[in-house]
């Protein structure tokens, strides 16, 4: 129960999952779409703004604790696949995915039912795997998505054509977690992660270090990167176009 609560101020997601929901920007009585919720832990913050938050997933064990912990009058939480979305055309505002995209086995299809349940004029934000930094060997990619189950990587002139070719409007691209200080304290965070059940106070204690002293440092080392054309993580808003006057 811990380590879960941890991985929501793991150094790693913060930024991440900050900017993402600032650039989704909720507003009262919207109605948003999160694909691969989890627990529902930023459901619940998002339906904060008086937003009514549905997030779907795959993993009962998640969804119980997202039902349990973060359910409320403005958070609904189903077990779907988003490959095979069944909600109705046009019935969402927005659309949100926080460290998801990159576990899915078909994102296209993905994009294209975000796409499809989207009002005209509606955004989607979401955060994807891109370890495009110049310090990570080929070698590293591999092990990372056979321990952490992933499917894709992203980069910029990857993700911009297969957006464009569904009918998204890019509006908003950056990479995250970009300098060599950071990767370093990256691969130090997934090292912890390794560590066996036995040894779970050096990993508390080595998460309470990271996720404190190395933010910060982290933090000041990319404030002066510049605008990065790599990182860890790729952060992306696109828009559904409204419909053009006839």
């Amino acid at each position: 129960m811990i380590c879960q609560r941890i991985s929501h101020w793991n150094f790693r997601r913060k930024e991440e999952c900050r900017t993402l929901i600032r650039w989704l920007d909720p507003r009262p009585r919207e109605r948003i779409l999160d694909i691969g919720c989890g627990d529902g832990y930023y459901d619940a913050l998002i339906a904060k703004s008086g937003a009514y938050v549905v997030g779907i997933d795959v993993h009962p064990e998640r969804l119980a604790i997202a039902g349990s912990r973060n359910k409320n009058d403005r958070t609904a939480y189903l077990s779907m696949d988003a490959e095979r979305m069944g909600f109705e055309e046009a019935s969402f505002d927005k659309a949100i995915s926080l460290c998801a995209m990159e576990h899915l086995r078909n994102d296209q299809r993905v994009m294209e039912h975000v796409f499809r349940v989207l009002k005209p004029g509606g955004t989607f934000v979401f955060s994807a795997d891109s370890l495009s930094n110049p310090g990570l060997p080929s070698l590293e990619h591999i092990r990372h998505k056979e321990r952490y189950e992933v499917n894709n990587y992203y980069r910029i002139e990857t993700i911009r054509p297969k957006l464009e070719a569904i009918g998204f409007e890019l509006r908003k691209i950056r990479y995250i977690l970009t300098t060599p200080l950071t990767l370093s304290l990256v691969r130090f965070s997934w090292r912890l992660e390794r560590l066996p059940r036995a040894l779970k106070f050096i990993y508390l204690a080595g998460c309470l270090g990271v996720n404190t002293i190395g933010k910060i440092v982290s933090d000041i080392s990319e404030h002066f990167a510049g605008r990065p054309e790599s990182g860890l993580t790729l952060l992306v808003t696109a828009k559904k176009p409204l419909p053009r006057p006839k």
